[in-house]
């Protein structure tokens, strides 16, 4: 089933508007915490303990995810949580992530409990430069504990990144590694499943364009997941203040990598 531009810009603001409505690892606030944040904006300064500690749910140190999110949005915390002189890591919490994989398997490493390392790849293309940030746990609690860099080169994945650098940076070349018409995959409340069907090179710009920029630093989040195909490789973008999901399916052949798939 076909579906037009217009359809498809209203799927993409139906996801824009899911995003914008939860936190990356976090749950909603309740309209108690609401009616309270309105009572306290109408106190005096006088009245405010203005050095409070936010306090972080331990429950933030079972998933690394959660975790993520309280380090990157609490500068207290994130010092707390990195060891000795590492420097700490540090991105916009209304930005976004992604997690390079091959299996869907690998999807559940986001929510085990069991992880006790977690990378956080801070990938610039300007310089070619991967900047890694190694997490580990100790004593049931995460810490910030080695910081290392990479020439994008010397990684596993190299080839790949090399190819991910041209797509997010360069429009032309972009285009040019659609295999048109792409397959597009998306969850219908209407139909109460999902829906197949393809996208013109047109319709895919809609809804590339609403995505979070991935042009400037790329974060890959790499829970241990193995990666070793030659030929194909899977990228699931993430909000990491929102609900944004969405999964990329590359595949390589003719000696180029192309996108074949998004849902």
């Amino acid at each position: 089933m076909k579906y037009s531009v217009c359809i498809l810009s209203l799927v993409c603001g139906m996801c824009c508007m899911s995003f914008s409505s939860c936190h990356f690892g976090q749950d909603e606030k309740s309209d108690d915490d609401g009616n309270d944040s309105l009572r306290g904006d109408s106190l005096g300064l006088e009245e405010l303990n203005l050095f409070e500690e936010v306090v972080i749910p331990k429950a933030a140190d079972e998933v690394f995810d959660d975790f993520l999110f309280s380090y990157i949005s609490n500068g207290s915390f994130a010092r707390e949580r990195t060891v000795g002189a590492v420097g700490e890591l540090t991105m916009d919490d209304d930005g976004a992530a992604v997690m390079i994989y091959e299996r869907e398997n690998d999807l559940e490493l986001q929510k085990d409990t069991s992880l006790q390392q977690v990378t956080v790849e801070q990938v610039e293309w300007d310089g070619n430069v991967i900047h890694n940030y190694r997490f580990g746990k100790r004593h049931g609690q995460w810490f910030l504990t080695e910081e290392d860099d990479d020439d994008i080169s010397d990684n596993p994945n190299a080839s790949f990144l090399v190819f991910l650098k041209d797509f997010f940076t360069d429009s032309l070349y972009r285009h040019e590694s659609l295999q048109l018409p792409l397959q597009f995959r998306f969850y219908s409340e209407e139909d109460e499943g999902m829906i197949e069907t393809e996208l013109s090179y047109e319709e895919w710009s809609v809804l590339y364009n609403d995505l979070p920029r991935l042009d400037d630093i790329m974060y890959n989040v790499d829970y241990g997941q193995s990666l070793i195909s030659s030929n194909r490789k899977s990228l699931l973008l993430k909000g990491l203040s929102n609900g944004l999901s969405m999964k990329f399916h590359f595949g390589f052949s003719e000696g180029r990598w192309q996108l074949m798939e998004v849902e």
